[in-house]
């Protein structure tokens, strides 16, 4: 029974971690798929995400959750921004340039928060009790229940927002074929900008999710950005339901490793994972469907 309920433990604490995963892999699936690019600053979008969460709970004491539907408006608008001036000049150019622009806006937002933030780790404060809850010999704290209900929840309304409204259509047709969508009076400059901010607004979510938690650096997202990375990978490249899948797969690969082996193996674990499936299944688990 004892058994039992140490996988019980170890699911639950996968689940919470994979919504922060898939939070970020499926912002880099929406940017992929659309626009084609691979935002190597997603991982900084999520660090200024538990930045701006930070000040506006600690500095100008708003509520914590008002402050986290804020972070995640100021980083979409932050997102727009960088789509126009460092993505759109380089989208004819190829894919290289883009990666080289998002690995140099990575560098250039880490050492900015280095500058203002300070090297000093920091954390949210939260209005959530720290005691853990006991349910069903299961010990989970109510700000771990926040992050999967939210993210959940978040999740959820992406879903709505890309199949039952107007923006949703005109980007899974752009994601589709570009040039067709053009010739059917989409706005394609419309839908990238709303695409990227949306991208780097999901990352943001998530770090301002996750900071009551853990601390805040400016280096606090390099880590997260290539796990994200590879749940995209995993995930079949512009899949957005493979996103998803694949990011809970990991987080709870990587519970149960740390769990029953060791915290030390549990990132090559994960990573080795990742390898035995890129051999049998290049593609990805779900294949590359694009957005659906």
């Amino acid at each position: 029974m004892d058994f039992v309920v140490q996988i019980a433990q170890q699911l639950t604490n996968g689940l919470v971690i994979g919504v922060i995963y898939t939070l970020m892999a499926v912002g880099l699936t929406i940017a992929f798929g659309i626009m084609n690019v691979g935002n190597f600053a997603q991982g900084e979008f999520y660090m200024l995400g538990a930045v701006a969460t930070f000040f506006l709970v600690a500095t100008l004491e708003l509520n914590y959750f008002l402050s986290l539907l804020l972070s995640g408006l100021i980083i979409f608008a932050l997102g727009a921004v960088v789509e126009f001036l460092a993505i759109k000049p380089l989208q004819s150019r190829g894919f290289m340039p883009l990666i080289l622009s998002t690995l140099g806006l990575s560098i250039f937002f880490q050492h900015m928060a280095l500058i203002l933030w300070g090297p000093i780790p920091r954390s949210i404060p939260s209005p959530l009790s720290r005691k853990p809850i006991c349910l069903f010999d299961i010990y989970i704290t109510p700000q771990r229940m926040l992050i999967f209900v939210a993210g959940i929840l978040i999740i959820l309304a992406l879903y709505l927002l890309i199949k039952k409204t107007k923006i949703g259509i005109a980007m899974r047709a752009v994601a589709k074929d570009s040039n067709t969508a053009s010739l059917m009076g989409i706005n394609i400059r419309r839908v990238h900008l709303f695409s990227f901010g949306l991208s780097c607004s999901l990352a943001a979510l998530g770090g301002g999710l996750i900071g009551p938690l853990h601390t805040i650096s400016p280096m606090m997202g390099e880590v997260p950005v290539i796990k994200a990375f590879s749940v995209v990978i995993m995930g079949g490249m512009g899949n957005v339901q493979g996103a998803i899948a694949a990011g809970f797969i990991l987080g709870v690969v990587e519970s149960m490793a740390a769990g029953f082996i060791s915290t030390s193996y549990k990132d090559a674990i994960a990573f080795g994972i990742m390898i035995v499936v890129l051999l049998f299944r290049p593609e990805g688990i779900f294949g590359k469907q694009g957005l659906k």
